[in-house]
């Protein structure tokens, strides 16, 4: 995935000749696959279709960045895919049991690396035999709560509570595991999309409302990677507390996001690489 990142306030954005203005700054079409609007920008309707006529995808963050829009080609893809992704509904658990054991496995993974060692051989076993969705639902959440725990023992405790808090966050730590969950999130959807998956219909993760069912099962794969990256930018200082604003939450502010976008894109790089494998794999599977 080529990302562009723009993060500039009252930017002008237009297209000509299949190249992206950004003020005076030009970007081919070519060399991008998709573009993050972080702030308010300048962007006319009839630029936006010339960017989905190129099969690229917009995602649009609030000022907070703590909600999104996806704005993506209407033209239709993939049809016997999403047949195909229908069809597998009939195997559900097994498919889901996939992504609550490598969930398992690779946050102990992340644990380990900082000598905590969480034994998941118990849960493992729970898991392979589970009978339904529910119970491979509670396994995960119990394993969470113990998981949690133990991660945010890693950090100062001036940066975190202690616990998970979301919707809105209510400390450093957790604002911005929200906010880089969100971001991985929505490009797993984006990825989703330009492979031709129907996004609301997962595995592990059922259909509700708007939320994308099988973007949250891929998540499942690439919350510890977003974990370790969350605490290596505030083990190695690129981001401390003063970063943050704290008004009905705890957010970060304009500056800091805009020092990070740098980090966030090398870090999704590869978190992009491993989830093209893991759709392939999905592919053949179903």
């Amino acid at each position: 995935m080529k990302i562009a990142f723009i993060d500039k306030k009252d930017a002008l954005l237009k297209v000509e000749n299949k190249t992206l203005k950004v003020d005076e700054q030009k970007i081919p079409l070519r060399l991008i696959d998709t573009i993050v609007l972080a702030s308010s920008c300048r962007l006319q309707s009839r630029d936006i279709v010339k960017i989905t006529q190129e099969e690229i995808s917009l995602l649009l963050l609030s000022g907070r960045g703590d909600s999104v829009a996806i704005v993506h080609s209407a033209k239709g893809k993939n049809a016997e895919l999403k047949l195909a992704q229908y069809k597998a509904q009939s195997r559900a658990l097994e498919m889901a049991k996939y992504f609550v054991a490598e969930k398992l496995k690779r946050h102990a993974e992340q644990l380990r690396k900082h000598e905590v060692a969480l034994d998941i051989f118990e849960s493992l076993e729970k898991v392979e035999n589970a009978q339904s969705i529910e119970t491979l639902l509670g396994i995960e959440g119990s394993f969470s709560r113990e998981y949690f725990s133990a991660y945010f023992a890693l950090f100062s405790k001036r940066l975190h509570l202690g616990k998970r808090s979301r919707n809105p966050p209510q400390d450093p730590v957790n604002a911005m595991m929200s906010f880089f969950y969100m971001m991985v999130y929505n490009l797993i959807t984006v990825r989703l999309l330009s492979f031709g998956f129907e996004p609301s219909i997962g595995f592990l993760h059922q259909p509700f409302r708007s939320h994308n069912a099988l973007s949250s099962d891929f998540m499942e794969l690439f919350r510890a990677d977003v974990n370790a990256f969350v605490f290596r930018l505030f083990d190695e200082n690129l981001l401390e507390s003063g970063d943050f604003t704290k008004k009905n939450g705890v957010y970060l502010k304009y500056e800091a996001r805009k020092r990070i976008w740098g980090e966030f894109k090398e870090f999704n790089h590869k978190v992009q690489q491993a989830l093209d494998v893991e759709i392939a794999n999905l592919r053949v599977l179903i």
